[in-house]
Order: structure tokens, then sequence, then C-alpha cells
């Protein structure tokens, strides 16, 4: 695969500084999914750079390939023939034989890809590689207004212990690089709705894969509609009308504030009309306080919004490649990275949409 590290990072502070782990010898905390899988993967290892080693001998002889049945509908759009496989019943499709460079000229084509988007709430395509940064910004105002890192330009994340903040893209600013490595690992691997603690949260967002894991390091799509249908009439009733309480990490603060937003737990979805249950365990971190909710009720109606996350009903499962996109919806999905391929490198560069109808942008 192409070497495509971000320059940036060869004398990063942060990344020097995250680095000083690796450099110890010391392994993959297990406080962190990687650096649990890792263990998993070859446990009773005498020291990091055994374990690495240990690791990347078993992956070593993969080879790629393609092999098995998979079923796809057929569709022929603007003279492009498209196959659209979906990866589960209720979510996620993957769009075959698409350029996304040049096939998008067609107003059809957006309104076909937009229409299918809202349907599946994510759709992916494949073999992009060829998509330049500046072509990967043209495909995202396809859909709507680019916004910043973390969508709304009211709060612009400066923290100083992101990474991700320190990559500039020359020429694109608003273009967010997501990276891991051997000496710095890293994956959001707990469920989330993108930048979910901004006042108006971003309408989509828009992953291209510049450099995947042979194996491991996929990304997981939950459709937040059914994680509504899922919940107990009692509980629908009791929280339909409740709002929660969306906190930012350390790494979204703004000169040195912390965002916090209040928003709906029942969000209706400005487009499709739909409920979707607008509480994860990424960002939430309690109900209004208005609302004078006991602390164990709280805890309750909480954990039993959290067990929906990630059911294997609910979720599709997204293998990257290099040149793989993939086009959510955060209004109605909350996604993970898999955080199980260390010590591989993957490198990820993300664009956040907002709604150009800026009356649909606040939840409600």
């Amino acid at each position: 695969m192409a070497d495509v590290q971000p320059p940036q990072l060869s004398d990063n502070a942060v990344y020097l500084s995250r680095s000083e782990r690796a450099k110890a010898g010391k392994r993959p905390s297990r406080s962190s999914a990687l650096g649990v899988v890792a263990e998993s993967r070859f446990p009773g290892a005498k020291s990091r750079s055994e374990m690495v080693q240990g690791i990347l001998a078993q992956d070593r002889d993969l080879v790629a390939g393609n092999f098995g049945t998979v079923y796809y509908k057929p569709v022929t759009v603007c003279g492009v023939d498209l196959k659209l496989e979906p990866l589960q019943p209720s979510i996620g499709t993957v769009v075959h034989g698409i350029d996304l460079a040049t096939d998008l000229n067609d107003p059809e084509m957006v309104t076909f890809l937009r229409e299918l988007w809202l349907e599946r709430r994510v759709i992916m395509f494949r073999n992009q590689a060829h998509v330049s940064r500046e072509q990967m910004v043209e495909f995202a105002q396809h859909f709507g207004e680019v916004g910043s890192r973390y969508g709304e330009r009211e709060h612009v994340p400066n923290s100083p212990h992101d990474l991700s903040h320190q990559i500039d893209v020359p020429g694109i600013p608003d273009m967010l690089v997501l990276t891991s490595d051997e000496a710095v690992p890293a994956a959001a691997s707990n469920w989330h709705s993108d930048a979910s603690w901004q006042m108006r949260p971003p309408m989509a967002s828009v992953l291209m894969c510049r450099e995947a894991p042979p194996v491991g390091g996929d990304t997981c799509f939950c459709d937040c509609y059914s994680m509504w249908e899922g919940l107990s009439l009692e509980t629908k009733e009791r929280v339909e009308h409740l709002s929660a309480v969306h906190m930012g990490a350390v790494i979204h603060q703004m000169d040195g504030k912390t965002p916090v937003a209040t928003h709906p737990v029942a969000r209706t979805h400005p487009e499709t009309g739909r409920t979707a249950l607008y509480v994860q365990q990424g960002f939430v971190r309690s109900f209004a306080q208005t609302h004078n909710i006991p602390k164990d009720e709280e805890k309750t109606l909480l954990l039993e919004m959290k067990l929906q996350e990630g059911r294997p009903e609910y979720t599709c499962r997204f293998r990257w490649e290099e040149g793989s996109v993939a086009l959510w919806d955060n209004r109605a999905v909350l996604h993970s990275a898999s955080g199980d391929f260390w010590p591989h490198r993957r490198i990820m560069e993300r664009l956040t949409i907002l709604d150009h109808d800026v009356s649909r942008r606040t939840p409600f």
C-alpha cells in the first residue's frame, strides 16, 4: 500500500509524547480495545516487540481474494450500471460500479444516492483510491455544506491533547485525518454519533480509507430507528418527551471549554419523519436536570438504552480497503470503529457535512 502517513507526525509533539509508551517497550493499554485484542491474539509475550512480531507473523501470509456468493440488486442510473449490495436487512448498502470522481455530475445520480442513503442510513463505495482529497470535498458538497472538522463553526475544538487536530491537509483545513500505527494506536471504539455535543450536530459524515490493515479495523453502524423500536412501550412513554445531556471529551475542548448540548431523547428525523433513539454511550451523561428524574430511575433508563447499542440485528459491519468510502446519516445511526487491528497502520480522512437547510440542523 502507498505510504500515506501524514508528514506532520514525524516531529509532532503530541505524537512524540504518546509514542513514549512504545519507546519504553510497554504494550498497548488494556483499557483500550486495541490492547485487549492484542493480548488475546498473542498471549504470554515477554515484550512489546515480541507481541508486535508475533501478531504480524500471524497476518503475514494473508492474500487478497474474493469468494462466496454476494446478493445484490442491479439498477441502471444515468446510464451507469450499479450493483446494490445490502450488508444487513435494515441498514447499510454497498454501491458497486460507480466512480465518485465523475458519475455525480448528473443531478439524477445525486438524487438517487441521497434517497438510497436516507433509506439505508449508510451507503458505502469501493475502489475509489483514485479520488483526490479535492474530489472528496466535491462529493461531500453534493449532499450538503462541508462544515469544520466537527461540524458547526460555533465550536471548533483546538485542544492540544488531540493528535488529529495537529494534522493539517494543505488547502483543505476542514478535513480530519484519523491515524493509528504501531507506536500510537487509536480507535474510536465506542458507539457514538459524530459531534452530538454540538448545539447543531452535523447531518452526515463521509470517511475515506487511505490505508487499511489486512484484517480488522472495520467500522460498525447501528440503526437508531431500530434502537427506538427496541425499547419497551413503558420506557418509550416515559422518555419520549425527555432530553439528554451530550458532553464532549477533553479532545473536543475549545479554548479549554468542554462542549455540552442538550437534545431530545426521541429525535424526529427532519427528512423521513421517523423516530430515532438519540442517546449513546459515547457522549450522553444524563438526562436534563430540569426533568428531576431520580438517580436510580435515570440509571435504569440509560442502561436499557445502552443495551440497544450494537445489537446484531440492528447493525452492519463494513470492512475497509484502500479507497473504500462510507457516507452515513448522523441523525439515524451510531457508529463504532473495531479496535482490533494493532499493530497495523490505519489512515482515514473524514469530512463533516451540514444540512443545506439550516432550519433542520437543530434536533427536535
